[in-house]
């Protein structure tokens, strides 16, 4: 059988050129990543390979740039929450609980495998804004803040960020008129345009960055007290050397190098806190 001709279009039909012809495989560029360390340190090299192409003159050469760097910058911070709910998830037996009762996709046990089956209550999720870092903050992990405290002030500033995140994804940088809002800017006719130079993408980069340290670090303080006072560490290194130790992995980083270098000396300090709540009468004892 031979092959219809192609319909010839005619002039009046021709406003631009012909659509090549391509196909949609991608596998060659979609490789294993590579292990990963501790979130908080893993979002340090994110950013800062990112800030590596923020050069003041091709940010001012191009209004694009600044803005999909600012992309690189949320995603990172993103990227960060999604790793430390699924380390919480990974060993922390009050956050399994809590978790237990979750629906995830039967197709994310074969992608994922088991150790990493968590990542399934996170498939068609963002976390670039604040309400959603918050609720899943309250549902996985029981842990909330005041909007007035440190970590409440910085992820208010993230939000911000994620406003231009938004524009700059969906618009091209046009700012919608709930963008300008968040953005405290008032104009009564015309358009905005979100055009971030240098200045602008360094402080993008600190609030990101003010986020995630506040985070990690009220995060694994409030965890360890949970953890003392429901009995999930009981007092004895050797028992509970393997949990602590992980917790202090998932959260301490290397890069920073603040605070007791080991878990052991971790540990150590807060000995006397266990052995002042851990005879709390309606404790629970948690072994994972």
């Amino acid at each position: 059988m031979s092959k219809p001709v192609p319909k010839q279009a005619s002039s009046w039909e021709i406003v631009n050129e012909a659509p090549d012809a391509v196909d949609d495989d991608f596998s060659a560029c979609c490789n294993q990543s590579p292990q990963a360390g501790c979130p908080i340190d893993s979002f340090y090299e994110n950013t800062g390979e990112v800030l590596k192409l923020g050069i003041p003159q091709s940010l001012n050469d191009s209004p694009t740039l600044g803005r999909l760097l600012s992309l690189g910058l949320v995603t990172g911070t993103e990227a960060y929450f999604r790793s430390i709910f699924l380390g919480m998830l990974a060993f922390c037996p009050l956050t399994r609980d809590r978790a237990a009762d979750q629906m995830i996709p039967l197709g994310a046990l074969e992608y994922y495998g088991a150790q990493k089956i968590g990542m399934g209550l996170f498939e068609g999720i963002s976390f670039a804004g604040e309400a959603e870092i918050k609720k899943r903050s309250g549902t996985l992990l029981n842990f909330q803040w005041q909007g007035t405290s440190s970590l409440g002030v910085a992820l208010a500033n993230f939000d911000v960020v994620c406003h231009i995140r938004h524009a700059s994804v969906h618009s091209q940088g046009l700012l919608s008129r709930g963008n300008a809002r968040a953005l405290k800017i008032r104009q009564a006719t015309g358009e905005s345009e979100v055009v971030i130079d240098f200045v602008h993408l360094q402080k993008i980069a600190l609030i990101c960055t003010s986020l995630v340290r506040s985070y990690n670090s009220e995060l694994f303080k409030a965890t360890v007290e949970k953890w003392i006072s429901e009995k999930v560490i009981s007092g004895s290194w050797t028992d509970d050397k393997k949990i602590f130790t992980d917790l202090t992995r998932l959260f301490s980083s290397e890069l920073d190098s603040m605070g007791p270098r080991t878990a052991n000396a971790r540990y150590k300090e807060i000995l006397p806190r266990i052995a002042k709540r851990i005879s709390a009468p309606q404790a629970q004892r948690w072994r994972g």
